[in-house]
């Protein structure tokens, strides 16, 4: 009897010893979780300014993804270039120096009309008195997704309300951009660019030969029936329909490689010019901006040494676009500019 009673008072002991190792454990690491936590948002590692933080501002990720939060809130900038790596060569410097306005970039590759639509809302929250918007829109804006998917990896909660960003804030790579970030601030790393440009042609060798029996790459369709529906110019309106009147809009469908582009008469490409009246009317409606089709077949696109590949074009073609977009801001805002002048269309 003795025997058992010792073994129940032995058991009963190890299971409180056991008990309280649990709770300390659970304690230590619980608060090890909530003191990162904690740190997390009083660093604001992505530079939100959602809450206060002893740190200064500036870009911590070199990915644009994220690194919009910093620069779409910045109120050195006026004005903004929104895209996917099709505007991503624009550079702001040079618009800016051509219109008056402070550009921004926040073009973001592999983005689609979701995402795209997501940064413009976002600036123009941070930007009451934003002064130009130019729009980089390629094919992916005539989908009949309705859906529209994102089509990269993409953090919508950095953009999105504070409950939002307060419950995806807890992560490893956010942990990693606080720690860039205070090494910014001490000196330790460079700062990335305020203005978002990241020039993806010079340091890097041209070497573009496609051959001249190369195949279109998109498929071929055999059918003349075109869908008319693009849900994402519907999306467009409804963001646009926000905007003061007064604020310019210049969108921009920036060339590919003629072998990027759908053979005349198939579905593909009549849909693609379907598209495009529609985006021209809605530009034309609005009143201010303009509407620069690049994205066309001729001498332009067949020039391989327009293109670092069969979708990039190369700087002249960027310098050229930039001048179109400049006159047509320019010509939107004739308190600002000589007076008011139809943009000549892009060269075919």
């Amino acid at each position: 009897m003795a025997i058992w009673q010792n073994l129940f008072t032995r058991g009963a002991a190890d299971d409180a010893a056991w008990r309280r190792f649990a709770v300390w454990l659970l304690t230590v690491f619980g608060g090890g979780i909530a003191i990162i936590y904690l740190a997390l948002i009083v660093i604001d590692p992505y530079d939100t300014g959602r809450f206060p933080t002893f740190m200064p501002a500036g870009i911590p990720d070199e990915h644009q993804q994220v690194n919009s939060a910093s620069r779409g809130r910045n109120p050195a900038f006026n004005a903004a270039i929104f895209g996917n790596s099709h505007g991503q060569l624009l550079s702001p410097q040079r618009l800016s120096a051509q219109t008056g306005m402070r550009f921004v970039q926040m073009t973001s590759p592999g983005s689609g009309p979701r995402e795209q639509l997501t940064f413009m809302r976002y600036f123009l929250r941070h930007h009451p008195d934003t002064q130009g918007i130019v729009l980089a829109a390629d094919e992916r804006w005539c989908t009949h997704d309705a859906a529209l998917p994102a089509l990269f990896q993409f953090s919508p909660w950095l953009y999105e309300s504070n409950f939002q960003y307060l419950t995806h804030i807890l992560s490893t790579r956010a942990i990693v951009a606080a720690r860039k970030r205070v090494m910014m601030a001490l000196g330790k790393l460079p700062a990335y660019d305020p203005a978002g440009y990241w020039d993806y042609e010079t340091g890097k060798p041209w070497n573009f030969h496609p051959g001249t029996d190369d195949k279109p790459l998109r498929a071929i369709a055999t059918s003349t029936d075109v869908n008319r529906f693009f849900p994402a110019l519907e999306a467009l309106d409804t963001f646009t329909a926000t905007l003061p009147a007064s604020l310019p809009i210049v969108i921009v469908m920036p060339p590919q490689s003629s072998q990027m582009l759908p053979e005349t008469g198939t579905v593909a490409a009549n849909e693609l010019a379907v598209c495009k009246e529609a985006i021209a009317r809605r530009v034309q409606e609005r009143g201010r901006g303009v509407f620069l089709d690049y994205l066309v077949d001729g001498p332009r696109a067949r020039d391989p040494q327009n293109f670092m590949d069969r979708d990039h074009y190369r700087l002249p073609i960027a310098r050229e676009i930039e001048t179109a977009i400049a006159s047509a801001l320019r010509a939107a805002n004739p308190q600002q500019s000589p007076p008011r002048a139809t943009p000549s269309p892009p060269a075919r």
